[in-house]
């Protein structure tokens, strides 16, 4: 047995993995260029030219941990307990650099090994290293994220640095620190989680402890809470704690909850810092002022006989409008009989008309919202997954809400808000991981400092891709879709089937049960049955239907007999507007070696194509009837679309960083 001595370089392989201290997590501010002006690309592909380079290092580091596990599996709990000692002493000294690296992987693996019943393999001991130097990893779909997340937060915290565990949802921040808990307790550590049930009182405990495992959204509004606790909530407006505790929003919170911001590793990081990037989170507060359903009445019936394209234009493929001058002349008359007297000032007016128009025009029911207990409730056109807790800004919110007949909300203040992307920015060390997160890769290594380390998969992969069928129009894509789920119900084999929308679920739904085919819709309700659906998805002749990536997070595991009958099936019935979504949804078939089949189904009135300029709409939808032509249009409509969104998000960068330096002159925590 090997004695317990000073850390030294295990063997050869050290000098391969290189001696030197991981970089640190850059923040380089946004320079003057586009994001996608042609210098700029080309400097980001540069960056992310190291790939190679960066996945071979962590190999190394991989592999020289490995070397180590025979004396870390004949280690007796006392010998554990002092190497767990000595390594945490070296980390604590030396930080994460150089052999202790190594020790401290080849420490947490044997944790894992030891309280687990897993032993993590070499790529997951990789993706750990990779973590740990401030990088985001792309890792294929089941090959085991939340092992490869806990080993560089073990690492981390046993540094002496306080971690947060970032997920989607509270479901899974709960599920993956008790499944954890073991393994950090093991090393001398405290592991906890945060839900959105718990007081102020837990919320500070938790996050006092090593470790800690919140989901985006509870993270970012704890935040929140303790700028307004602290009255440094908005600088531009400050708002006073006692008026905070007047309105119930800081109720029993008499300290600080969260110990402050150290490191961060964020699971579905494309999610959360690229898809959800301009999200704003807001803590609101019930106004004074409120919108009577009959002032929202008069203000949708002005809307109704607007056209767009003559009285206003839609803002890229956001909900925002731009009015023309045609359309203030047409709205200014259309009120003139209107007695109530906000249709008098020209401010209110336009404000209404604004939110009216969107109300009526560009949001619509199953797609952007659907209607839940007699209340409109958000739907997140990136996950699927809707959001009962959200509400549109200003006038909007009860202007739809009387659209669908519902009861009207108060109008609501916005006393404390950020954006992900701004709040993230504030880490000192921010990494990363995703099934798919190549095509943003050059995004993330500009605006957050964080380059690219792809993770190899553990096996081959064995997924069949099947050719792409064209139809005319929606219909007879679900009735053929119908037909191909019987054959597979028939084989034994499951299906997961990929949608865009509530409406498009609804519409597969209705063809199978036309057939009679048995089959589960997810619900997208971002808790714990949404998962035990998802986990369901893999048993014999199991029929699917899932809003994009709804239950992300949860591996698909194929039941008895499923490898033999080909395997997980995944059929994608609308291209989403992002490409990435497109792979995470082929992504679930086909994991670690398992066999698996993808099948694309397409109809010429897809919805993406209107991201096309207006001149090529009619054009492509009529040369999609070629089905050789049908894949290069989708590609340049998803294209456009990413394109936009891209713009949107540099520009977000850039007005964070103005107001910034504003508020820096102003005397702000900026």
């Amino acid at each position: 047995m090997s004695s317990i001595g000073a850390i030294q370089e295990p063997d050869s392989l050290m000098a391969r993995a290189g001696k030197r201290a991981p970089p640190r997590s850059r923040r380089s501010k946004v320079q003057a260029l586009p994001i996608d002006h042609p210098l700029r690309r080309i400097a980001g592909f540069l960056r992310v030219s190291g790939r190679r380079r960066r996945t071979a290092r962590v190999l190394a580091l991989a592999e020289a941990a490995e070397a180590l596990r025979s004396r870390y599996e004949a280690f007796s709990e006392a010998e554990f307990d002092a190497r767990r000692n000595l390594v945490a002493q070296s980390l604590r000294s030396g930080g994460l650099a150089g052999p202790a690296v190594v020790e401290g992987l080849a420490l947490v693996r044997e944790a894992a090994r030891r309280t687990l019943n897993v032993t993590p393999y070499r790529e997951q001991l990789a993706a750990a290293a990779a973590l740990i130097s401030g990088h985001v990893i792309e890792m294929a779909t089941g090959e085991g994220k939340t092992i490869a997340a806990a080993l560089p937060a073990a690492l981390q915290a046993l540094a002496g640095r306080f971690v947060h565990v970032v997920t989607s949802n509270d479901y899974l921040a709960q599920r993956d620190a008790e499944l954890l808990a073991p393994m950090h307790a093991l090393l001398g550590l405290r592991c906890g989680f945060v839900v959105n049930a718990m007081s102020p009182d837990q919320r500070r405990e938790v996050y006092a402890m090593d470790i800690v495992h919140v989901s985006n959204k509870e993270l970012v509004f704890d935040f929140l809470r303790d700028r307004l606790l602290s009255g440094d909530a908005a600088p531009e407006r400050p708002v006073k704690t006692k008026a905070m505790r007047a309105l119930g929003l800081l109720a029993g919170q008499a300290a600080p909850i969260q110990r402050g911001l150290d490191v961060c590793i964020v699971d579905e990081i494309d999610s959360v810092l690229i898809d959800e990037a301009g999200t704003p989170l807001i803590i609101s507060a019930t106004a004074n002022a409120t919108i009577t359903p009959a002032l929202a009445e008069q203000a949708l019936d002005l809307a109704r006989p607007l056209v767009q394209g003559v009285h206003f234009d839609r803002i890229g493929d956001t909900i925002g409008i731009d009015i023309s001058e045609t359309g203030m002349r047409e709205i200014e008359r259309l009120c003139a009989g209107l007695d109530a007297p906000e249709w008098r000032q020209q401010i209110r007016r336009e404000e209404l008309a604004r939110a009216a128009i969107t109300a009526w025009h560009l949001l619509t029911r199953d797609q952007h919202y659907i209607v839940r207990d007699d209340k409109v409730v958000i739907v997140d056109e990136s996950t699927g997954r809707t959001m009962p807790d959200r509400f549109w800004g200003d006038a909007l919110h009860p202007m739809v809400e009387q659209k669908e007949g519902c009861d009207i909300s108060p109008l609501r203040r916005s006393l404390a808000a950020i954006s992900f992307q701004r709040f993230f920015l504030r880490y000192p060390l921010l990494s990363g991981m995703s099934g798919t997160v190549a095509e943003v890769a050059p995004e993330l290594s500009t605006i957050f400092g964080m380059p690219l380390t792809p993770i190899p998969r553990r096996r081959p992969l064995r997924r069949t891709m099947a050719k792409r069928r064209m139809f005319e129009n929606r219909d007879a894509l679900w009735a053929t879709a119908a037909d191909i789920s019987s054959t597979f119900v028939k084989r034994g084999q499951p299906l997961l089937i990929g949608v865009g929308s509530v409406r498009e679920a609804d519409m597969a739904s209705r063809a199978l049960s036309a057939i009679g085919i048995s089959h589960q819709v997810l619900s997208a309700a971002q808790d714990k049955d949404e998962a035990e659906a998802v986990a369901r998805a893999g048993e014999p002749g199991m029929v699917t239907v899932a809003t994009n990536m709804a239950g992300r997070g949860t591996d698909i595991h194929l039941g008895p007999g499923v490898a033999e009958s080909g395997g997980l099936a995944v059929l994608l019935c609308e291209r989403h507007a992002s490409s990435r979504v497109d792979r995470q949804l082929i992504g679930r078939c086909a994991r670690q070696g398992d066999p698996g089949l993808a099948m694309e189904m397409l109809s010429r009135d897809d919805a993406i194509l209107n991201n096309l300029p207006d001149w090529l709409i009619g054009p492509a939808r009529r040369l999609c009837r070629h089905r050789l032509m049908a894949a290069p249009l989708f590609k340049l409509a998803q294209d456009v679309g990413e394109r936009a969104a891209r713009r949107r998000r540099f520009e977000l960068v850039r007005r964070d960083e103005k107001v910034a330096k504003m508020l820096g002159f102003a005397g702000g925590l900026e």
